[in-house]
């Protein structure tokens, strides 16, 4: 991994992150099959390889991201030589208990270096030093690679929601407690 600082986000870093490419490439998708009985109701996600790389568009706007700012738990940047290279944005729910991963985004030219994982691992410390039991992650179920970072990471699955991102793609949920 490169040598990366990793800080809260300042107002000056909206205009260079909202230029990312948000959107990510995926040789493979997590296909969602339910089976339901009067016992039993049971469901599988398999891997699937697609016959070719698809580009994958980001289910949310940059407006929808960086608006806001103050109203999330945490919004942690990583940067390499004072320049950002990948953000990490985490909600509260209070309620629950649990903090959420809602967006984390890595600049094309980084991603695959550990950028991701190092955000993640920072906001697992922030969270339990505010005394959250646990942290999710939300990640659609075209994007491969988040999913697998998020088990290497020692996130198990939680659940799933349908058309649960504006543009209808599902949800996939992955937590970790005991942070």
């Amino acid at each position: 991994m490169p040598e990366i600082e990793i800080r809260q986000i300042v107002p000056a870093d909206v205009e260079s992150l909202s230029l990312f490419e948000h959107g990510y490439h995926s040789n493979h998708v997590w296909q969602m099959k339910i089976d339901v009985s009067t016992d039993l109701m049971k469901i599988d996600f398999q891997r699937i390889r697609l016959p070719r790389q698809v580009f994958v568009s980001y289910p949310r706007s940059r407006d929808e991201i960086f608006k806001d700012l103050n109203a999330v738990e945490a919004f942690l940047t990583a940067t390499l030589a004072q320049h950002p290279v990948g953000y990490l944005k985490v909600m509260a729910d209070n309620s629950k208990n649990t903090a959420r991963v809602s967006d984390l985004v890595i600049s094309a030219s980084f991603r695959r270096q550990g950028i991701a994982s190092g955000l993640l691992l920072a906001a697992m410390d922030l969270i339990s030093h505010r005394n959250y039991s646990a942290l999710m992650l939300e990640i659609q179920s075209k994007n491969d690679p988040a999913i697998a970072m998020a088990g290497k990471l020692g996130f198990k699955y939680c659940g799933f929601r349908d058309h649960y991102f504006s543009n209808d793609d599902t949800a996939l949920f992955f937590c970790r407690f005991s942070l």
